[in-house]
């Protein structure tokens, strides 16, 4: 039996919003209906199981004030699901790490549920083959936050506590003084707290990397650099370099990818209407780069939104030996269209120079934000599927042979995402296999740009979906 591994999910995530009443929670096993989609179950550890899920990342993130503050989750969701209103307006800004905590808490209370087990590990030589083992992350550096405390300080407390953490997703959905963020949040566009603001990665956020990676203080947390702003990579990479960090590994958990450079020659070119400026804020609209394929049924698409991986992304993260999840949400895998992005205007100033660090500003013009409307779902499995096989095969393409053993499953599910329609939620994952099995040596046919190694597809994708995450947590979580 195929066992299935998971770079990024969230089984405790909805089940501790059920209630502010520990034993009052919804335990992680269970199912959760909602018609809301992105508010349904798609990892609880129940589908965990029946999707075989063998080892998986248990991201640990506490919700942005921000975030909860939106219609949706904050008088909707309470109505329609099981996530309560209490948890969903708590003001929670100054403990974030108390919630973190509590999640963990939470989900360790599930571990014997009427004699149903699974493993938290902290360490891959204690996984079982005959349990779900799960690896413990932290999603978003405001994680930190606790009261008046020092998040360096509060981030080697947590490296020497008991609990041990694969990686940190360095920031989320919100500004915070880590480093500038990607914007990623397509509900609530006029809430200002979501869009990017500042310029590259802080002072502050460098001290977090360096406690991240010191093994002198406990075991080292890798950096996920999902929801970092393209300029925050391009620092963090020379960063990296600087202070001799450059043979750790790079991750990037839950990603898509633009198929793109991030030259700003190439960028501009997929413009489809001038940048406006207003205030601090520029934003962005483009025409989707086109994928393999061409026709209704099989025309492929990216997302180019700042928030998935450039190619020179891809390339610093394949140098580094590190891994790539891939995404299994909609948008990020480019089968929706997409709407405007916003960049910190300092950040895109410096984009436009090339990336050099004595530019002049460069000047955008002040006007209204245009209000493009939702559109509609695009509804056929295999068509989703495709958009999956697309950016696979794009990573090939920009990082060679080596790539397919440098991917993995990083579905975000349970993360408030839309997911893709031929895989909805973990039970799936073995339906996934056989998808891609079949469908990928199709496209590599149809891609007469690129000549690929078409040997061996079912060991490509075993790689992808388990043995290339075991092989990795073997060198950097022993």
């Amino acid at each position: 039996m195929n066992r299935f591994f998971d770079f990024h999910l969230h089984p405790s995530f909805k089940p501790f919003l059920s209630n502010p009443d520990p034993d009052r929670r919804v335990d992680c096993w269970e199912y959760l209906e909602s018609p809301i989609g992105m508010i349904r179950s798609q990892s609880c550890l129940d589908q965990m199981e029946k999707g075989q899920i063998g080892v998986a990342v248990s991201v640990i993130y506490a919700m942005e004030r921000p975030m909860t503050s939106s219609f949706l989750i904050e008088h909707l969701a309470p109505m329609l699901t099981v996530l309560h209103g209490e948890m969903l307006d708590h003001p929670c800004y100054s403990n974030y790490l108390g919630y973190a905590h509590e999640e963990i808490e939470h989900l360790k209370k599930s571990q014997n549920f009427n004699g149903r087990k699974f493993n938290i590990l902290n360490s891959i030589e204690e996984a079982e083959e005959d349990k779900m083992n799960l690896i413990l992350a932290l999603e978003g550096g405001h994680v930190l936050e606790q009261f008046n405390t020092n998040v360096v300080d509060n981030l080697r407390a947590l490296k020497q506590g008991p609990h041990r953490f694969l990686y940190l997703t360095f920031v989320h959905m919100t500004q915070y003084p880590l480093s500038t963020h990607a914007y990623g949040m397509k509900l609530i566009k006029g809430n200002d707290q979501f869009k990017p603001n500042g310029f590259g990665i802080t002072d502050v956020g460098k001290e977090v990397i360096d406690m991240a990676y010191d093994e002198s203080q406990g075991h080292r947390i890798l950096i996920d650099i999902k929801h970092m702003s393209v300029v925050s990579r391009h620092k963090f990479y020379q960063y990296r370099k600087e202070k001799g960090y450059d043979k750790i590994p790079i991750v990037g958990t839950h990603m898509g990818f633009t198929g793109i450079s991030k030259d700003p020659r190439e960028l501009v070119k997929h413009f489809s209407k001038p940048a406006k400026r207003r205030g601090d804020f520029i934003e962005v609209n483009y025409d989707r780069p086109k994928g393999i394929g061409k026709g209704l049924l099989n025309k492929t698409f990216f997302n180019p939104w700042s928030i998935n991986l450039f190619d020179e992304d891809i390339t610093e993260i394949l140098d580094s030996g590190g891994l790539i999840g891939l995404s299994l949400d909609q948008r990020i895998m480019g089968s929706q269209e997409v709407q405007g992005e916003f960049f910190s205007a300092q950040e895109f100033n410096y984009i436009l120079s090339g990336y050099k660090d004595k530019a002049n500003e460069v000047p955008v013009a002040e006007g209204e934000f245009s209000d493009e409307g939702e559109r509609g779902r695009e509804l056929n499995e295999r068509k989703h599927l495709r958009h999956l096989c697309n950016n696979i095969l794009h990573a090939v393409k920009v990082g060679g042979e080596r790539a397919w053993k440098q991917l993995c499953m990083g579905s975000d599910f349970d993360g408030l995402i839309d997911p893709l329609n031929n895989c909805t939620s973990a039970e799936e994952y073995p339906k996934l296999e056989r998808g891609l099995i079949e469908e990928l040596p199709k496209m590599m046919k149809e891609d007469r740009k690129h000549d690929y190694d078409e040997t061996n597809i079912e060991g490509k994708v075993r790689g992808i979906m388990y043995n290339n995450a075991i092989d990795f947590l073997k060198k950097h979580f022993k």
